[in-house]
């Protein structure tokens, strides 16, 4: 086989590399959250220190929907904004290392841009890029698209903290 011809066959073979993508099981490997606060079904495609691209589908069961709200139920946007954090959370972890069991990530700052109403039946894809690692602090934006239209815009960062470096916990 010619040298072009085994780069054509290694760019169509889809099991020459490992998977780039994680079911809801993994995800859960990944981040601390549980329910009712676990947003992420999928991942679809993953780079470290590159991008992410994860999967929300919402359904009229969830949590959220209950009570937001009854007469015409919608999907929070600080729920979207969460589901947003959670696949920056999984992003920096596999850009760097995974948490260790005494630290945390801590949203420091997002901007938020709602364009849509998410509503029950919408699937909603997150496209999260890195901007910036910086030591402990992680600077990424993306989008959430529901279809081909995008339903908001987002830019934060996170911080990883060691727990004992918190204040003292109340509860």
């Amino acid at each position: 086989m010619s040298t072009a011809e085994s780069a054509v066959a290694t760019e169509q073979d889809p099991s020459s590399g490992p998977s780039r993508t994680m079911g809801f099981t993994e995800i859960k490997t990944w981040l601390r959250h549980r329910h009712p606060m676990l947003y992420l079904d999928r991942v679809l495609d993953y780079e470290p220190g590159v991008r992410l691209v994860s999967r929300l589908s919402v359904s009229a069961q969830m949590d959220a929907i209950a009570g937001h709200f009854p007469e015409r139920a919608i999907f929070p946007a600080s729920h979207l904004s969460q589901a947003f954090a959670q696949s920056g959370i999984i992003l920096f972890q596999l850009s760097t290392t995974r948490l260790a069991e005494d630290e945390l990530t801590l949203v420091g700052a997002m901007n938020s841009r709602f364009f849509r109403i998410v509503a029950p039946g919408d699937t909603v894809t997150f496209t999260v890029s890195v901007d910036r690692l910086l030591g402990p602090t992680f600077f990424f934006s993306g989008r959430a698209v529901v279809g081909s239209t995008t339903v908001a815009a987002f830019r934060a960062n996170l911080v990883r903290r060691k727990a004992a470096d918190m204040e003292p916990q109340w509860w």
